[in-house]
């Protein structure tokens, strides 16, 4: 492993706990947003004191090698890629009766945007337009912090992995740091995890697996992190949205099964393989006739 991949997984990993430790003494929930933030600390420092490439901004992906108008094509395709993937997902858990959904009151829609439709029938679409906005209001404002993630794990970190393992090894492997990397979220004071928290993290460490590898492979199609920033924003709002207002109500919630429903579940990882396979042929068709079989993207 190289000195800037070890300096960059140092700071990654050891911002978070510091923002953990601050938040159980102070009380001041910050480790959410700055962990994030942590990422693009620990990827500049790594590629600016460290790594020091000629451009960081090419090395880093930042800037497409491909046609501005195929990097925003790529982008959309990414936002209605994850709703699209969820949506199949909690629909075929939905009719499998695997999770508590509630498709002909959306009791849970109504409870959270309109509590005074409580009780009625039908498809409340005032409802579900104005949950829409406000989670694209929310995507807005994630964004950059999207952004922050990116820039490290599918913008540097896959660049320095995947010179030395090839690319799926690389993908598998930033999918399962990603995961522990979450795991600060998961402790609560003097270090307590539950049962029940330790249950949510392993199928949450594979989903980033499966959710990495799609990142990944939209990343490494368009040439850019931007599709994979613009994924892993619409996934943290939109996406999450959507999955908490079909639920069938509030005390429905801790019913969900991690391992089985959503794209976190099994049948989600079916389903984020069917893209990756997809965008994983048009990549190596894309290399082998631009620059010739063997060569990386960047």
């Amino acid at each position: 492993m190289s000195a800037d991949v070890r300096v960059f997984l140092g700071i990654v990993f050891g911002l978070p706990w510091v923002l953990w430790v601050f938040e159980q003494v102070t009380g001041v929930r910050i480790l959410f947003f700055a962990a994030m933030l942590s990422v693009a600390i620990a990827t500049w420092v790594a590629a600016r004191y460290v790594w020091r490439p000629a451009n960081i901004a090419e090395a880093t992906a930042l800037v497409p090698v491909h046609p501005i108008r195929r990097t925003a094509g790529y982008c959309l395709l990414a936002f209605v890629l994850f709703i699209a993937m969820s949506a199949l997902a909690v629909g075929f858990n939905a009719v499998t009766g695997l999770y508590p959904a509630d498709l002909d009151g959306f009791s849970a829609l109504r409870d959270v945007y309109g509590p005074a439709t409580a009780g009625q029938a039908g498809v409340p679409w005032e409802l579900i337009g104005q949950a829409f906005a406000a989670n694209l209001a929310q995507f807005a404002l994630i964004l950059p912090l999207a952004f922050c993630e990116e820039w490290g794990w599918r913008g540097y970190l896959l660049n320095r992995l995947r010179e030395r393992m090839g690319t799926w090894p690389a993908l598998v492997l930033i999918g399962v740091i990603c995961g522990v990397w979450h795991l600060p979220f998961y402790v609560g004071p003097w270090f307590s995890m539950s049962g029940d928290a330790l249950r949510s993290l392993l199928p949450f460490t594979i989903f980033c697996v499966f959710f990495g590898m799609v990142l990944g492979w939209l990343r490494l199609a368009a040439g850019s992190i931007w599709p994979a920033v613009v994924g892993h924003a619409v996934n943290n709002t939109v996406v999450f949205g959507f999955v908490q207002v079909v639920v069938a109500d509030k005390a429905a919630e801790p019913r969900i099964d991690g391992w089985l429903t959503g794209l976190s579940g099994w049948q989600g990882w079916l389903i984020m393989l069917i893209p990756v396979a997809v965008l994983a042929a048009r990549t190596r068709t894309s290399r082998e006739v631009t620059q010739g079989p063997g060569k990386f993207v960047r």
